[in-house]
């Protein structure tokens, strides 16, 4: 599989030289050549410098690994602190595990908000006119050293034209799953498995749960199986939907479902975004019979917990979270309480409307 995923981003032995890399290390004295300083002497000489450089490479500016490199970056995660939850609240933080999964699910980065096209995370890449919008994102709106380095040229590109597909980090699953399941060694049920952050923090947790996964996505299905691999505790996979899949003896069920309309993952006919046209065809085909296998599977102490949050998508604003509550509610399960996960927040272009303001996504807590 590794092999596979070489393929799949490119990397060449000559990119290898660590076990976690970027594949730009002989590049990196002459990055350090373009500081503020320099660039503001020629800002587009500059920049069309530090695009050639990177077309001379021409690899997705992220971190990469070998299978050793994984092994030791799961086990250092292992024993690093992390960000745990205190009175219902989930800090920012948490960050350790995204550079793993992003190498290991390719398809995240080719994954779209539905309704655009060309503008993946690797589209952006390989598109001159939003690198270079990103090179200058570094030099014009950042401080610090290192400027023209892959992990800046990353987090610029996800700020060039707009949406990205997240996943869920790992340190947060790890420290949710810890204080909501009611069971030491319990059995925890990820409804949509998607991109591994859950599995991977599950994994993390020294309380040795056995993870419990589902996804219908083949493709993010192979990859699943392949990050098993590396974990050290009990895991069952599923190649299903939700829908008809009835869990059995569960502890905790947790999971940040997939939204109707917002995000195009592939275009099987499982994925949500094909299976359902509007908001009530998603909750009664797609969230009503989950639920309801979750309820028949879950023990009787068990908890259920969902990240889910109204959104804008394809045809204007979806208000889902009450709806959600009040369809867990009819099917029988007692409604507990909001855990608050931050997020980070940017000020509003010119105005500063979001400065100071708390902004979070609710995982919404049950009972039987």
């Amino acid at each position: 599989m590794i092999d596979e995923l070489y393929q799949i981003w490119g990397i060449k032995p000559e990119h290898i030289t660590n076990g976690k890399f970027t594949g730009y290390e002989s590049l990196y004295p002459q990055f350090d050549k373009f500081t503020k300083e320099t660039y503001e002497k020629d800002p587009e000489g500059s920049r069309k410098q530090i695009l050639d450089l990177y077309r001379s490479i021409n690899l997705v500016p992220m971190y990469y690994y070998t299978e050793q490199g994984l092994i030791d970056e799961i086990n250092d995660l292992k024993n690093k602190s992390y960000n745990s939850i205190e009175k219902d609240i989930l800090p920012l933080g948490n960050n350790g595990g995204q550079t793993i999964n992003r190498f290991l699910f390719p398809n995240m980065l080719t994954a779209l908000p539905k309704g655009r096209t060309g503008n993946s995370l690797r589209d952006r890449f390989l598109d001159d006119t939003k690198l270079d919008r990103a090179i200058r994102i570094c030099f014009e709106f950042r401080s610090g050293d290192k400027l023209a380095y892959p992990t800046a040229i990353r987090r610029a590109l996800e700020l060039v034209t707009g949406e990205n597909i997240q996943n869920f980090k790992s340190q947060h699953a790890r420290a949710i799953v810890e204080y909501l399941c009611p069971a030491i060694f319990g059995r925890v049920y990820d409804y949509s498995s998607g991109y591994g952050g859950r599995l991977l923090g599950t994994s993390l947790s020294k309380l040795r749960y056995t993870y419990v996964g589902i996804d219908p996505n083949t493709e993010t299905f192979k990859y699943l199986n392949y990050l098993s691999t590396f974990c050290d505790n009990n895991i069952e996979l599923y190649n299903n939907v939700s829908e008809e899949y009835q869990p059995e003896d569960i502890d905790l069920a947790f999971s940040s479902p997939p939204y109707f309309n917002l995000e195009k993952y592939c275009d099987e006919p499982t994925q949500c975004m094909n299976r359902y046209t509007t908001l009530d065809e998603w909750f009664d085909g797609y969230v009503v019979p989950t639920m309801r296998n979750i309820y028949n599977g879950l023990n009787d102490d068990g908890v259920f917990a969902t990240n889910i949050a109204d959104y804008k998508g394809i045809g204007g604003e979806f208000f889902v979270v009450d709806k959600w509550i009040k369809t867990a509610e009819s099917l029988g399960f007692k409604y507990h309480k909001t855990i608050k996960m931050m997020l980070n927040t940017r000020p509003g272009v010119g105005n500063f409307r979001n400065e100071g303001r708390e902004k979070f996504e609710g995982i919404y807590v049950f009972s039987k």
